[in-house]
C-alpha cells in the first residue's frame, strides 16, 4: 500500500516542501530509502522501528520502500523520524488516512516514542502555510516557536501515541494558533541602563543619534573610558521588535539552533558581541551545511566589535557588503544562501596597541610608527561606510559623584520620537531610517540652498578631507539631529554637530 505524508527541510533560511512516499511490498523485510537522504535520515529506521514497538504500534516485517520528493534536494535532520513514521503507519494501515494530506509532520522521535525539540521548525511552518496546508503537528518542546506563526492550525505533540489517536479519531491534540497582537504591547525589562553610566554625557548623546537614524558608530578611547559600557546599553534604547522582526529573526535563531525552552522566540532586539579572533565562516555565515554568521544573528538588534583594530583584516572587510546591502550571500556548490544582515554596527578600539596613545592621564609606551601601523588595520572603506565617529575620554571623578545621570528611558523616548517623524517621512518610501536615504532623499529632505551652509560644508570637505561618500552621511546625520531637535529644516548647527562626529576620523591616516 502507497501513502504520501508531507513535511518540510530547511535550505539557506527558507523552507522546502518535501513528500515522503512510503510504499510497503510483499518480499524480504529490508528498508530502502531513496531521495538525496543524509545519515540521519538513513539511521531514522533503526529509531523508528524501536520508537513505534514501544509506543504499542507495529512495525512492519515486511519490505518497505520510501521515496522523499523532490529527489533533486538534498535532505538532511533527524526532524524527518515523524513523517517517515507516520508515512509507514499509513501504509501498514495502523492509522486512517482519509485526512492525511491535510496535515505536515515535523519531528526526531526518541527510542520510546516521544518526540524531541526541532531546530529549523519556524521557517519550515511558515512554508507548509503558503503552500496551502492547513494543519501541521509538531514537538510539544517547539509550542510557542510555533505560535508565531498566523493563519495555520499548529498541533503539539508529546509522543507518536498521541499523533496516533489523533488521526485515528479516539483523542484530539492540544491546538494552538498564532496572534501577532500578542507582541504588540509587551514590556520588556533589562538588566542594564544608561544610568549605570556615570558621565560620558556626549557619548550618550551621539549614540541617541546613532539609534534614532541607524548610523553605524565608532568609539575609539583609551581602556577603561567606557565602550564596552556603552555598547552594551545601546539595545535598552532601541523601539521594541515589532512582529515581523520578531519573526526574522526567530527563523535566523531557530535555523542556527540557538532557541532552547528558556528562550523560545527572539523578542529582544539582538546584542551580538564576537570574539575579535573569530574566523570568516563564523562571522560571514557557512559551512558544509551553510548556516548565519554572527552579521545575521545580530539581524535587527547591534552587533558590536570591540578591539576592532585586532580583528583579522580579511573578516573586517566583509562587512561591506551587508552595511550596504543589509544582507550576505553565501555560494556553495549546490547552494545560493540569501541571509539578512539589518543589523546598527557599533565598533571600538584602542587608539593604540597599549591604549593610551592621545590620553592625558597616561604615557604611551608605543612609538609613532607602533601607532601607524596599529591604526592601519582599519581600511578607508571600511571607515568611509561607518556614519559616526566619537572619541571617548576617561570619567573624571566629579563625574563619579554626580548624580544626574541620563537613562535609557529618557534617551528611549528621544528615539521614538525621532523615529516617528522618520516614518511619517518616508511613509510612501520603501525605507523607515535617515540612513537608508539615496541621493534623490538627500536633495529632497536635505537640502543645500542656503550660502551659509553651503560655504560651511566646502571648508570643512577641504579641511576633513571628506568624499562624496562622507559627506552624504554628514548629511544624513545632521536629518537625524534636526529631527531630535524637532526641527523641520536642517540648520547650520545641525551640521555642525554632524561634522564634529566624522572630524575625529583624521586620527585614521588614510
Amino acid at each position: 500500500m502507497l501513502s504520501k505524508v508531507k513535511t518540510a527541510t530547511v535550505q539557506g533560511i527558507e523552507g522546502q516542501m518535501i513528500t515522503v512516499e512510503t510504499d510497503i511490498s510483499p518480499g524480504l523485510p529490508g528498508f530502502y530509502l531513496v531521495g538525496q537522504a543524509d545519515t540521519a535520515i538513513k539511521e531514522a529506521k533503526d529509531r523508528i522501528r524501536a520508537a513505534l514497538g514501544n509506543s504499542g504500534c507495529e512495525y512492519p516485517r515486511t519490505r518497505i520502500t520510501v521515496n522523499m520528493s523532490p529527489a533533486g534536494i538534498r535532505k538532511r535532520g533527524s526532524h524527518f523520524d515523524l513523517a517517515l513514521a507516520i508515512g509507514i503507519l499509513a501504509s501498514s494501515g495502523q492509522i486512517r488516512d482519509d485526512k492525511l494530506q491535510e496535515y505536515c509532520f515535523i519531528g526526531e522521535l526518541s527510542l520510546d516514542g516521544t518526540l524531541s525539540r526541532t531546530d529549523g521548525i519556524l521557517p519550515m511552518i511558515i512554508t507548509m502555510r503558503n503552500n496551502g496546508i492547513e494543519n501541521i503537528i509538531i514537538p510539544s518542546a517547539n509550542e510557542e516557536e510555533g505560535a508565531l506563526v498566523n493563519d495555520i492550525n499548529i498541533y503539539v505533540a508529546d509522543c507518536i501515541e498521541q499523533i496516533v489517536n489523533h488521526l485515528n479519531y479516539d483523542a484530539e491534540l492540544k491546538k494552538i494558533r498564532g496572534d501577532e497582537n500578542l507582541y504588540n504591547e509587551r514590556k520588556i525589562k533589562y538588566n542594564v541602563d544608561f544610568s549605570d553610566v556615570k558621565g560620558q554625557e556626549t557619548a550618550k548623546r551621539a549614540i541617541t543619534i546613532c539609534v534614532a537614524g541607524g548610523h553605524g558608530l565608532f568609539m575609539m578611547g583609551s581602556p577603561s573610558s567606557g565602550k564596552t559600557m556603552l555598547a552594551e546599553r545601546i539595545p535598552t534604547i532601541m523601539p521594541p521588535m515589532k512582529y515581523e522582526e520578531i519573526l526574522e529573526s526567530t527563523v535566523i535563531y531557530s535555523i542556527s539552533g540557538l532557541l532552547d525552552k528558556e528562550n523560545p522566540i527572539i523578542d529582544v532586539r539582538p546584542f551580538r558581541h564576537p570574539h575579535n579572533r573569530i574566523t570568516q565562516a563564523a562571522f560571514i555565515g557557512g559551512g558544509a551545511y551553510p548556516k548565519p554568521g554572527e552579521i545575521s544573528l545580530a539581524h535587527k538588534g547591534v552587533l558590536f566589535l570591540d578591539e576592532f583594530g585586532e580583528f583579522d583584516r580579511g573578516v573586517i572587510e566583509n562587512l561591506r557588503q551587508p552595511l550596504e546591502k543589509k544582507e550576505i550571500i553565501l555560494n556553495r556548490k549546490e547552494l545560493s544562501c540569501i541571509y539578512p544582515a539589518d543589523f546598527l554596527l557599533v565598533a571600538a578600539s584602542n587608539p593604540c596597541r597599549c591604549g593610551y596613545y592621545g590620553d592625558e592621564t597616561h604615557n604611551c609606551k608605543c612609538t609613532m610608527s607602533q601607532v601607524l601601523n596599529y591604526q592601519h588595520k582599519l581600511s578607508g572603506p571600511i571607515m568611509d561606510r561607518i556614519d559616526m565617529n566619537l572619541f571617548l575620554t576617561p570619567v573624571g571623578y566629579a563625574e563619579l559623584e554626580d548624580e544626574k545621570n541620563t537613562s535609557s528611558e529618557i534617551m528611549r523616548k528621544r528615539v521614538m520620537r525621532a523615529r516617528k517623524i522618520q516614518e511619517e517621512r518616508f511613509r510612501n518610501e520603501a525605507i523607515s531610517l535617515n540612513s537608508e536615504m539615496d541621493g534623490n532623499l538627500l536633495d529632497l529632505y536635505v537640502p543645500i540652498d542656503s550660502p551659509e551652509i553651503k560655504k560651511f560644508l566646502s571648508e570643512a570637505y577641504t579641511r576633513l578631507k571628506l568624499n562624496p561618500r562622507t559627506m552624504q552621511k554628514v548629511r544624513k546625520i545632521a536629518r537625524t539631529i534636526a529631527d531630535l531637535d524637532g526641527a523641520e529644516e536642517v540648520k547650520i548647527e545641525h551640521f555642525a554637530e554632524s561634522l564634529a562626529y566624522r572630524g575625529e576620523a583624521s586620527w585614521l591616516e588614510y
